[in-house]
């Protein structure tokens, strides 16, 4: 079986949302704070069902490569939550009517959880801030 290539894997979710927003006519829709947020909420969700996905049809090849892979996604993630501007005050409970106290709570700890694995602690630290925003408990394991 042709070895998988990890950094091609998930090329087609990679592609930079400005490229689509621009070929449809809505690049202002870039910078939008629900669209970015909602980018990274949807994307852990959709993360994880292509991941089953490549499970069950590549078996051992797709786990040589899946921690890597999940890396690169959230990692990639992270682009839109660095960008969020949550000074505004009504930003936070606009959000959390939007997508649910539960699915942000689930989005932004199995990145935390992500991060951690591979020690990458400076992103964890982001995600914790927009924790601590929205008053949502971190679940991982204190050492």
């Amino acid at each position: 079986m042709k070895q998988l290539d990890a950094d091609k894997l998930f090329d087609i979710l990679l592609v930079g949302d400005h490229q689509v927003y621009q070929e449809h006519g809505v690049e202002q829709l870039v910078d939008d704070t629900y669209t970015l947020f909602g980018s990274v909420i949807k994307g852990v969700e959709n993360y994880y069902i292509i991941d089953q996905m490549y499970t069950n049809r590549y078996g051992e090849a797709y786990n040589s490569v899946r921690e890597k892979l999940r890396v690169k996604y959230f990692t990639n993630l992270m682009r839109y939550l660095v960008t969020i501007d949550m000074s505004q005050s009504d930003t936070r409970q606009n959000l959390v009517d939007e997508f649910g106290l539960q699915a942000i709570s689930y989005a932004l700890n199995e990145m935390i959880d992500c991060f951690v694995q591979v020690e990458q602690y400076e992103k964890c630290a982001i995600l914790q801030k927009f924790l601590d925003i929205f008053n949502v408990i971190n679940l991982q394991p204190t050492q």
